[in-house]
């Protein structure tokens, strides 16, 4: 208690309690030791805050009381922000970084003039602040020891039974990373050929001069997104997977998949992007960019390193100048835009990044909105655009630049990756599960890949290959939906020369 009443420890607690807290809400999720770094750069700004106060002020109460205020408005700045950003009032638009700097600093100042210079007592307060920090503190501490008892003894009680992982290979370290690329509604060659009177011949070539192994007779389970993905990235058709197919139900099959479990228990890092719909944003991957990095150097951080930044002042890291107010000012075709040039843009830096790698981008080119033209430029208003012309522009500028992108992945990782580049569905009813379906398989023939390949099969064929699985391959049926899109028929093939015998 005179340690309480004397000393102001809580210029040191707060940092500490800022930290754990991030933590115990992550518990499961990262392994706690990447707290130490945040722990030790966190205390150096109360510190020379602490010491500056004490030489302006001649009163260490006081500079304690300084030193806390400053700290807690630079360690909470990013919650603010977050809890703040894009709001409108009328047509102003308050969330952005310029404003609520100004809006904390006032704050900040108020707080300040309260607690330093109007503060009769410093010394009792002191003793308050003390307290209540140390018992936030202590209870941060209690909920991870807890919680990293009960784990400690579950693996106690499991370290003798099977493993649970799905994935088993021999090496680990020596596994490829793994990049899955979705070109949303890039359908088959003979469908565009057939339907748009695009011949795609040029890109094919590019991808099989790459390596790449191309499906001529590739489809899709179902004829839209969600169920496509819910059952691939599970390996099961939708129907085994919920008596009542819907977007509530395969939203929540998109986001606690199978393949990205397996994964994440095998260590993997895993790396997603915007994609501009809420169901398939993985923003519970260890990487979730939805701008491009600053520097790449970021990425040496750990994920908890960088959420624990983003919480903080250090958002400016994240969020420079240049960025300030655009996410909230660009128009919709901007956005989507954006989006799609960030994937690109960033795709290619990902070898860069250590350790094993799992990476989901789904970029929504070449389906509509049509707002790109071939050279790269914007239609200024997408639904005046001929939907043929539309998506006829929309693969002459996505193809090339995913070549130089898949080309740039292949030449700077370490070792050859693994490269499932597809279409998620087709195009009209006719063709409509008729979609690209490309393979990059490192340092295998290919000898048991079939040109009718369905998604559903993608995966298991990949575990059995290279992760040590035996997955059974299923049956490759397509499906279609009545008016009710969630009630699947069965869609047969509609070219002769890929019906299967």
């Amino acid at each position: 208690m005179k340690i309480l009443k004397k000393f102001p420890l809580f210029i040191i607690l707060l940092p500490i309690f800022t930290v754990l807290v991030l933590a115990a809400n992550n518990l499961g999720e990262i392994d706690l030791n990447v707290i130490w770094r945040p722990l030790g750069i966190s205390l150096i700004p109360p510190t020379l805050l602490f010491l500056f106060g004490w030489v302006i002020l001649g009163n260490y109460y006081k500079a304690g009381l300084f030193s806390f205020t400053i700290s807690l408005f630079i360690l909470t700045y990013g919650h603010f922000y977050h809890l703040m950003e894009g709001r409108v009032i009328g047509n102003w638009v308050i969330g952005t970084h310029p404003y609520m700097l100004f809006l904390w600093s006032i704050l900040c100042l108020g707080m300040l003039y309260l607690m330093v210079f109007q503060s009769k007592s410093p010394d009792k307060l002191n003793l308050i602040l003390n307290i209540v920090m140390l018992a936030l503190t202590i209870f941060q501490i209690f909920l991870i020891t807890t919680y990293e008892a009960r784990a400690q003894i579950i693996d106690r009680q499991t370290r003798d039974e099977e493993p649970q992982t799905l994935l088993n290979p021999e090496n680990l370290q020596k596994m490829p990373d793994v990049y899955f690329i979705i070109l949303d509604k890039y359908g088959r060659a003979d469908a565009l050929k057939d339907f748009y009177h695009y011949d795609n011949a040029e890109f094919i070539n590019g991808l099989e001069e790459l390596g790449f192994w191309v499906a001529d007779c590739s489809r899709t389970n179902y004829s839209f997104t969600v169920m496509s993905l819910s059952s691939q990235l599970n390996m099961a058709f939708v129907e085994d997977l919920t008596n009542q197919p819907s977007l509530k139900t395969t939203r929540a099959l998109i986001r606690n998949n199978v393949v990205h479990k397996a994964f994440e228990e095998l260590g993997y890092t895993t790396i997603a992007f915007e994609m501009g719909f809420t169901w398939g944003n993985m923003k519970h991957f260890d990487y979730f960019f939805d701008e491009i990095p600053d520097n790449i150097d970021t990425w040496a951080l750990d994920p908890f390193e960088i959420m624990y930044l983003r919480s903080t002042m250090g958002i400016f890291l994240f969020d420079g100048d240049t960025k300030i107010g655009t996410s909230v000012s660009m128009t919709d075709i901007e956005e989507k835009a954006a989006r799609t040039k960030l994937i690109l843009d960033v795709l290619p830096e990902i070898p860069k990044l250590k350790g094993n790698k799992f990476v989901h981008a789904h970029i929504i080119t070449p389906h509509p909105p049509y707002i790109f033209n071939a050279d790269g430029t914007l239609n200024p208003d997408p639904d005046e655009v001929d939907p043929m012309e539309g998506y006829r522009q929309q693969l002459a500028y996505i193809e090339p630049r995913i070549l130089e992108v898949l080309e740039k992945i292949i030449d700077e990782s370490p070792r050859p990756p693994i490269i499932i580049l597809e279409g998620d569905h087709g195009f009209g009813r006719k063709y409509v599960t008729s979609n690209l379906l490309a393979l990059y398989l490192p340092n295998q023939d290919q000898p048991e890949l079939e040109d009718n390949m369905t998604l559903i099969n993608v995966f298991p064929y990949i575990f059995n290959t290279y992760f040590g699985t035996q997955i059974p391959m299923l049956p490759d049926q397509s499906y279609t939906h009545t008016d009710d899109w969630y009630e699947s028929v069965p869609n047969e093939e509609w070219n002769p020369d890929c019906r299967i015998p």
